[in-house]
């Protein structure tokens, strides 16, 4: 059953990366289904440990999550079962699962930050994306933890806020040196030249990032 569902899964993934909001049902549409794909993992009394069920259904659930906060939708995952899909993430061995995981924290992450009385949520994202750029194993999930940071901490009075609390910008020049050399030294060989792109980008944004935090540090 779970493997049909895994395809069922794979099925809603691309129709969300094909169509727009209203051919999909309008706002309460997308909200209902990303309800109901959180209980697919939440539902239960632990997270699935199947990989191709929960790859698929984290697939499914970017893909919605992104069109909702493309459309100023509001977002429907609690900050519990953000940290729970974090921790659960970073004990799966799937890069796939590791990096939607933690694109969702920053699609949830960045929505959150334009609203008011957000700062404690957003610094339980960032903390989370901290880590995950600081621990994980694979250079395309650093990076992607990275992103998500970019996206999160941009903007707004409750990025900034929580940026200060979790000492965001130390904990970026601290690990700028470290990505840099991680990329020159497990890079050639063990990542596409694709992925090698996608991670010197993500080198120059975060330099940009901190120029940008220090300014915000100035104010």
């Amino acid at each position: 059953m779970q493997r049909v569902q895994s395809r069922a899964l794979t099925c809603l993934h691309s129709l969300v990366s094909s169509m727009d909001a209203d051919s999909l049902g309008g706002a309460a549409a997308l909200q209902a289904a990303a309800q109901h794909l959180s209980t697919l993992v939440f539902g239960a009394a632990e997270i699935p440990k199947d990989e191709e069920f929960l790859e698929a259904v984290i697939s499914a659930m970017r893909s919605l999550l992104q069109m909702i906060a493309s459309k100023n939708i509001t977002q429907c995952m609690t900050p519990q079962q953000l940290m729970s899909l974090s921790e659960a993430a970073t004990r799966c061995d799937v890069v796939s699962v590791r990096v939607n995981a933690v694109a969702i924290l920053g699609i949830t992450g960045s929505t959150l930050a334009k609203e008011k009385g957000t700062a404690e949520t957003l610094q339980m994202i960032g903390s989370a994306l901290l880590q995950v750029s600081t621990k994980d194993t694979d250079l395309v999930v650093n990076g992607e933890a990275l992103d998500a940071l970019f996206d999160v901490f941009a903007d707004g009075d409750e990025a900034e806020t929580a940026a200060k609390n979790i000492a965001l910008l130390p904990a970026l020049k601290a690990l700028q040196p470290i990505f840099k050399a991680k990329i020159r030294k497990e890079g050639r060989g063990k990542y596409s030249p694709q992925q090698l792109c996608v991670l010197d980008n993500i080198k120059v944004n975060l330099r940009r990032f901190i120029g940008y935090l220090e300014k915000v540090v100035k104010k």
